[in-house]
């Protein structure tokens, strides 16, 4: 089997009513998908962060079996061309995707098996909206995630300081005390106003606080880390697993969060993985983007065992993105969505999906 040829889909798709996080309103979901198809008949789906000059791809894809998928990464990546190493993550999700499809068997049975047919999910929502009530709704919102069976939810911070103690005081109002409650403040602070503000929101007993800072200063994460009584996560925006080696290395956080749309794929997912388990670090992957992506990160997280800790074991939860996205909803024909708080892993050969090319059309850029 080979690879006959290496298509690029750029998809937009503009949602209804904007949200915003620490640095940005968000008015539209976008994701770019690679499609590789075969001369046996076989396609393939990825979802990467960037894409290859046409020239790379003929000379390292086209033409090779995709069975030489660590091959193929590795011409990519040494190539010089490649500043971006997130754009290989689509090449090598397709690519395991026509593994799994030519075996006849789901990627995660590639992958070692599934501790789980089932991952327990942490709904990831709670933007702030362009709204007065903006507490209120944040409170609303929270409640219906109690009331769907999320055992965990995530919601931002990194708005300043009154507004982040403000809206996690009421947000742990209204779910209780059992659910598990993390923050993401998407870079927002510097490292005396990261400790600052965390002192101030540990009284809500989060389970995590996500990115504080810069994802580049290892150092200053292991300041904050130090500084806090919770756990600190972040690295979703890494590439490559020598990105995470200093990271791990120095225990800079307490949680790894690679995103396989951006670390690499597949190939390059797992060897993260390796890496943070023998300095004894959890992973919980990040998950943000369309269909493809959500799939992959399942098939990926159902291959790892739970976080194990002898005294309060904790499940390895899934981040279900709870925001609008249409390239999340509705390009597969069978849409992938939580029930009880749980997303069933895909027992379908390969990713275990087929995209509807009529909503890819619809949403091409």
């Amino acid at each position: 089997m080979k690879i006959t040829d290496v298509k690029y889909h750029r998809l937009r798709y503009p949602v209804t009513e904007k949200f915003g996080n620490s640095f940005t309103w968000i008015t539209e979901r976008s994701s770019t998908l690679v499609e590789i198809v075969t001369d046996a008949g076989i396609t393939g789906w990825g979802q990467g962060a960037g894409s290859l000059g046409e020239s790379d791809i003929q000379r390292h894809v086209v033409g090779k079996d995709p069975f030489d998928y660590e091959v193929i990464w590795n011409a990519l990546n040494n190539s010089g061309n490649l500043k971006n190493v997130g754009a290989t993550s689509g090449v090598d999700v397709a690519l395991w995707d026509i593994m799994g499809k030519a075996l006849d068997v789901p990627i995660y049975r590639l992958l070692g098996g599934a501790f789980r047919d089932r991952i327990p999910c942490y709904a990831s929502g709670l933007f702030r909206k362009d709204r007065p009530d903006n507490t209120q709704v944040l409170m609303d919102e929270a409640r219906g995630y109690v009331d769907r069976g999320f055992p965990a939810m995530k919601m931002k911070v990194g708005l300043g300081k009154a507004y982040d103690e403000r809206n996690v005081a009421a947000v742990r109002k209204a779910i209780g005390d059992d659910i598990l409650l993390c923050v993401d403040a998407n870079l927002a602070y510097d490292v005396g106003t990261a400790i600052e503000v965390g002192r101030k929101m540990e009284a809500y007993d989060l389970f995590w606080y996500e990115e504080p800072i810069s994802r580049d200063d290892v150092a200053g994460y292991v300041e904050i880390k130090r500084a806090l009584g919770m756990r600190i996560a972040g690295c979703e925006g890494l590439q490559g697993r020598w990105a995470f080696r200093e990271f791990i290395q120095r225990r800079a956080v307490d949680i790894v969060q690679p995103d396989i749309a951006i670390v690499g794929g597949f190939t390059e997912a797992r060897k993260v993985v390796a890496m943070a388990s023998a300095n004894y670090i959890p992973v919980m992957p990040h998950m943000w983007g369309a269909v493809v992506g959500l799939v992959a990160t399942l098939h990926w997280q159902a291959s790892m065992p739970d976080l194990l800790d002898t005294m309060n074991p904790v499940p390895s939860f899934f981040e279900c993105d709870m925001t609008e996205n249409g390239l999340r909803t509705a390009l597969s024909k069978e849409p992938v969505l939580p029930v009880d708080g749980f997303l069933a892993v895909p027992q379908g050969p390969g990713l275990g999906i087929e995209i509807d090319r009529d909503v890819l059309e619809r949403y091409s850029v």
